[in-house]
């Protein structure tokens, strides 16, 4: 057999182990598309059963905090039934109840005020559409509320009725639905009902709310198919959807919620076609590769090949290197943290690390740089997280953590390379951390919007010495303080005029912080950075990481924007839960709570001045204890006199009904000024 025949042969061998290897290569890609494609359905369906069960808890609360205020309110209806006059007063006080409250109303039984005529049903309330209180009586022969279902079933309902929604041709002229209570007089006959208008967009804004997906999208209608709220006004998406429902419990309504196909698999569809891509790419890769091993023509495209080859396996690196950094949903619902960290190399691939995650109530942190860089820097790099996260599994004690890393990389460091750490562990109900620093940049702590240096010993770098010994400190994080870390790529980042950034700069840029998030206070110190450098080369990795202890679970700390009290029916179903109280007593403490709230949030800071507010919640002795707190301008809400409910609205002093209804609610309310900040003691018998 000839040269050339030995080649043929030696070509038909290669083709054929490449187009088996394809086949596989193929049938493995089809099966692991339908897999995540299954898998992607089931994450859709989970999300979907979460966001509507939360929905419908949202729209429960909503409509909850509603019954309380119109409950809270009968006694005085029933108290005045001999001053029909009074009830104009009354239905003003379920409009003031809530800011989704459209109008508050008192109406009775025909000729119950013979005087009065026929009907009367005092109404103050607004119309769609404009901002101004109206205040009239509205029962006439055009507006026969005697016959509309809000009136029939709330007179004879004992836990009160809503009713299902109807176009208010008097009142708010707009489609409503309305919770109405019996009034009862001294017989106990039932007379009347007391009762408040809620218009439609109030549920709306929860629905609308759900955006699981970019074109998703959630409708409300009754059970016999009448549609509440429909899709958005831009809704034009076409196309094959899942369709998911759930029932709100006892107010005659569904939900239903839209995934598109197209949105479900999106991630999927990019996942496959990158993946058969690189597939494709890798196979004419070896089919030219192949062949021109075969004809003898490596000579001409060795260099190129190689080199290709190295910038594929150095961005495979650098993503395989990025993967490795700890992903911020790991640490989501760890709500006494706020982490943010980001790495820069300088080159495909570094010799930075950072990396954090929790294990029971610690909270396990390192930060370190390998000497030099490019690739031996991030082989040693990806050891030294491996191995942090293989002993901090075991171990919580940051001397032993860091003593075993040590001789680890000592066993097996034939290139002498070292590495500086920084390694914490932290107590997450107490904010205290116990620490040791192999060598590495002090981090710089954050408290009451003033930044220094922790004063902390270097012990010696990692891969230097054999059974060196470590020791550990400890410091204490208070609600709010940062502990910001960072490598040298940080204080040694040059410009052009070959100047660095310098510790100094640093603790400049770190003061600038105020209130604001770990992620602002990183992109500000990256922002000063690179403002420095400006178009200079970077000569070092950049890694810096951001942990701001906030407080335990228990604990909500509120911007003073009217904004943040979104947060506070979050929060409180989360400390129901944890807690375990009975779910029936959250709207009125949910009440009482975001009149406090809105409260400091309006008055405790000067118009234009940053500042928070503090709700810490405990449950002890079959009590709910609150506690809010600021540091605003001194001021005791309780010295306000109290509301007199029994003068008109026009006698009556402007404000104070907010401070009536959490003394109402609250079983025992205190103030007092301590260590500079308002506070206010709330009590809540369960």
């Amino acid at each position: 057999m000839n040269d050339l025949d030995h080649r043929k042969n030696f070509a038909r061998k290669e083709l054929l182990k490449i187009f088996i290897a394809i086949f596989i290569l193929m049938l493995g890609s089809l099966s692991y598309y339908f897999y995540i494609r299954e898998d992607a359905l089931h994450t859709a369906e989970r999300r979907a059963e979460a966001a509507l069960r939360n929905t419908e808890r949202m729209i429960l609360i909503r409509m909850g905090r509603i019954e309380t205020s119109v409950n809270a309110l009968r006694p005085m209806a029933e108290y005045a039934l001999d001053d029909p006059d009074a009830m104009f007063e009354i239905a003003n006080h379920i409009t003031d109840a809530s800011k989704r409250i459209m109008g508050g109303f008192v109406a009775f039984k025909a000729n119950y005020f013979p005087e009065k005529g026929y009907w009367y049903e005092a109404y103050v309330g607004y119309q769609e559409g404009s901002d101004t209180l109206i205040s009239k009586q509205l029962g006439n022969k055009e507006h026969d509320y005697l016959q509309m279902d809000w009136f029939k079933k709330g007179l004879t309902s004992k836990e009160g009725f809503w009713s299902d929604p109807y176009y208010d041709n008097a009142g708010g002229k707009t489609i409503l639905i309305s919770y109405t209570l019996p009034i009862f007089d001294s017989l106990g006959q039932a007379v009347g009902v007391i009762g408040a208008d809620v218009s439609l967009d109030t549920l709306a804004s929860i629905v609308r709310n759900i955006e699981l997906y970019p074109h998703s999208f959630c409708t409300l209608s009754t059970l016999d198919g009448t549609l509440l709220v429909g899709p958005p006004a831009s809704y034009k998406k076409t196309g094959k959807f899942h369709v998911f429902s759930e029932n709100i419990d006892g107010k005659n309504m569904t939900m239903t919620l839209t995934i598109y196909n197209a949105d479900m698999y999106k991630r999927l569809r990019k996942s496959s076609l990158v993946f058969s891509l690189l597939a494709l790419t890798g196979i004419f890769s070896v089919l030219f590769i192949s062949y021109r091993a075969i004809q003898n023509l490596w000579t001409l495209n060795e260099v190129r090949i190689k080199e290709q080859h190295i910038e594929d396996e150095l961005a495979i690196a650098r993503n395989i290197q990025q993967s490795l950094l700890p992903s911020e949903n790991s640490t989501k619902n760890i709500r006494t943290l706020e982490i943010k960290g980001l790495q820069v190399p300088a080159k495909f691939v570094g010799g930075d690390l950072f990396d954090y995650y929790v294990r029971g109530n610690k909270f396990l942190f390192c930060i370190g740089d390998v000497s030099g860089k490019g690739v031996p820097a991030a082989l040693l790099m990806a050891i030294s997280h491996s191995l942090f996260r293989t002993l901090s599994a075991q171990d919580d004690r940051p001397e032993h953590i860091i003593q075993a890393l040590n001789n680890a990389i000592c066993d097996n460091n034939p290139d002498i390379m070292f590495i500086t750490m920084f390694l914490g562990v932290m107590d997450l109900d107490s904010g205290t951390i116990r620490y040791c620093n192999a060598g590495h940049n002090p981090p710089i702590i954050i408290q009451n919007n003033q930044a220094k240096y922790l004063d902390t010993e270097p012990s010696l770098l990692l891969g230097v010495e054999l059974s060196a010994k470590y020791t550990a400190n400890e410091l204490t994080l208070a609600p709010g303080d940062t502990i910001f870390l960072y490598t040298d790529g940080l204080t040694e980042a040059e410009n052009a005029q070959k100047e660095v950034f310098g510790e100094q700069r640093a603790l400049k840029a770190a003061e600038a912080f105020g209130t604001h998030s770990v992620g602002e206070q990183v992109d500000h110190m990256h922002q000063s950075v690179q403002l420095f450098v400006d178009n200079a080369e970077q000569s070092d990795d950049f890694t810096v990481l951001a942990i701001r202890y906030i407080h335990c679970d228990n604990t909500l700390v509120m911007k003073n924007n009217i904004q943040e009290l979104n947060k506070l029916e979050p929060f409180l179903i989360q400390f129901f839960e944890r807690e375990n109280i009975d779910m029936s007593l959250l709207s009125q403490l949910d009440l009482a709570l975001e009149e406090a709230a809105i409260n400091v949030i309006k008055y405790a800071y000067p118009e234009g001045t940053e500042g928070t507010a503090e709700l810490s919640m405990e449950v002890s002795n079959g009590h709910i204890h609150a506690v809010l707190s600021d540091s605003g301008v001194p001021f005791d809400p309780l010295q306000r006199p109290d509301v007199n409910l029994d003068v008109s609205l026009e006698e009556r002093q402007i404000g104070g009904l907010g401070i009536h209804l959490i003394k109402e609610i609250m079983s025992e309310v205190s103030y007092e000024f301590k260590d500079g900040k308002n506070v206010l003691n709330m009590t809540y018998n369960i």
